[in-house]
C-alpha cells in the first residue's frame, strides 16, 4: 500500500508530489488532520508540516469534523461539495489517517536549512 502526498510551500506557491511506500506509511497511521508533523520521514529534514486535507481510497474527501478513519454517511449543509442550502446526505471519510487512506495534503509550517528544489517532487 502505498501513500500519494502533496506538500504545499505557501512561500513560493508551488506544490511537491511524493509518493510514500508502504515500509513508512506506518509513520502516518493516527496522525489527524490539523496536526502538525516532522517531515524527515519524506528526506525533507528540518521540515515541519501540517496535514490539511486527505482522501479516502474511494475518492472521498476527509472531515475535520468526523472522528475516526473509515467512511460515514452524514447530513450537511452548505459547504464541503454541497453548494445549495438543502441538506444533503453524502460520504465523508474522517479526520484520521489510516489504511483506506489514499492521499494526503501537507502545508509546511517550518523551513528546514535545505532549501526544497525540484529534485523533491520525485518519487521517494
Amino acid at each position: 500500500m502505498e501513500i500519494k502526498i502533496v506538500i504545499n510551500d505557501s512561500k513560493t506557491g508551488k506544490s511537491f508530489n511524493k509518493t510514500l511506500e508502504s515500509d513508512k506509511v506506518d509513520q502516518l497511521f493516527g496522525k489527524k488532520l490539523g496536526e502538525e508533523i516532522d517531515l524527515s520521514f519524506l528526506g525533507m529534514d528540518g521540515y515541519l508540516g501540517m496535514i490539511t486535507g486527505g482522501s479516502y481510497m474511494t475518492g472521498m474527501p476527509m472531515s475535520k469534523d468526523l472522528d475516526g478513519s473509515g467512511l460515514r454517511k452524514v447530513l450537511i449543509g452548505k459547504g464541503l461539495g454541497n453548494k445549495t442550502e438543502i441538506r444533503r446526505r453524502k460520504s465523508l471519510a474522517g479526520n484520521t489517517v489510516g489504511q483506506f487512506t489514499s492521499q494526503i495534503n501537507i502545508k509546511i509550517t517550518k523551513y528546514g536549512e535545505k532549501a526544497l528544489e525540484p529534485s523533491a517532487s520525485s518519487n521517494g
